[in-house]
């Protein structure tokens, strides 16, 4: 027919693939051990350019593997990393051992420095010690017990203070005992009371204070016996203004001991003769012992 030409086989060149100009990828950045934040994988090893075969049909191989990727051309330079560099953090301790104090300062005290600031400290406590000794207050007085009730109405006339001491004024065995143990305080005063019955009654309180307890007691003891002497009361011993009173000769006589103050008391009619050991006489020498701390803490007028 016109046109056909024979069933030839045509002559055609085989098929060339060319990597050359596949560029590998970019190699990993390795920050160093312990920064690595992705996997690292080996870079592809390039493939040999195939064989051009001059055969009319060249093998056919089969593609395992798909062609690689041929990245666009890129200025030549220095590469860029991907990431940046890591800085290493601190883990925290898992020692259970306390962590390690700050180190010891470079100055050393010396012996002669410790002695100084030893030496600096006691003076500053003596004269804390003496300040104190000079702006602290006066101890109060010792109170005794509250007044107690009495059933009499006791209305002072005199009292004195003790200025001459106990000695001065007892007589017998009593002055022998305060020659030994003076007394600490010594106060001597009159009272005049009414009974019931319209009776005027004259009543001496003589209030010892001596050092302690304990010589109260053997005050007391020595008082209450017979043909011991006794501390004079203020009509006995002549003093002003009382020679007009009755005698007081130890007929209606009580004494008694609070703590270390011992109280005497001795009581007498005005208008009429005193009996010995009378009882209405008695009572209010009693009542009157009552009186005793009141009497010793006041203040001399």
């Amino acid at each position: 027919m016109t046109g056909e030409q024979a069933d030839t086989q045509r002559e055609t060149a085989p098929l060339r693939r060319d990597n050359s100009w596949i560029q590998p990828d970019r190699a990993p950045v390795d920050p160093g051990p312990g920064q690595t934040t992705r996997p690292v994988f080996a870079p592809p090893a390039q493939q040999a350019p195939r064989p051009v075969h001059s055969q009319t049909n060249p093998p056919v191989h089969s593609q395992t593997n798909p062609p690689a990727y041929q990245q666009p051309y890129q200025q030549a330079g220095p590469p860029q990393p991907t990431n940046p560099p890591v800085r290493p953090s601190a883990n925290p301790a898992t020692s259970r051992q306390p962590a390690p104090g700050p180190p010891p300062s470079g100055k050393r005290i010396t012996p002669m420095g410790w002695l100084a600031r030893g030496a600096g400290l006691f003076a500053i406590s003596v004269v804390s010690g003496l300040v104190w000794l000079a702006v602290k207050p006066e101890p109060p007085e010792p109170e005794g017990p509250p007044p107690l009730a009495v059933k009499y109405d006791f209305k002072p006339i005199r009292r004195e203070e003790g200025f001459r001491g106990c000695q001065n004024v007892s007589d017998y065995k009593v002055q022998q005992f305060f020659q030994n143990e003076e007394c600490e305080h010594l106060t001597r005063a009159l009272y005049d009371t009414t009974l019931p019955d319209g009776s005027r009654v004259l009543t001496s309180i003589v209030t010892v204070l001596m050092p302690d307890a304990d010589s109260a007691r053997r005050l007391d003891e020595l008082l209450t016996r017979d043909n011991t002497g006794n501390i004079r009361d203020l009509v006995d011993d002549g003093s002003n203004d009382t020679k007009d009173l009755p005698d007081l000769v130890d007929k209606a006589y009580a004494s008694g001991r609070q703590d270390r103050l011992v109280v005497i008391g001795d009581s007498a009619y005005y208008d009429k003769e005193t009996p010995k050991n009378d009882l209405a006489l008695l009572d209010v020498s009693e009542e009157a012992l009552k009186l005793g701390w009141p009497q010793d803490q006041q203040k001399p007028g």
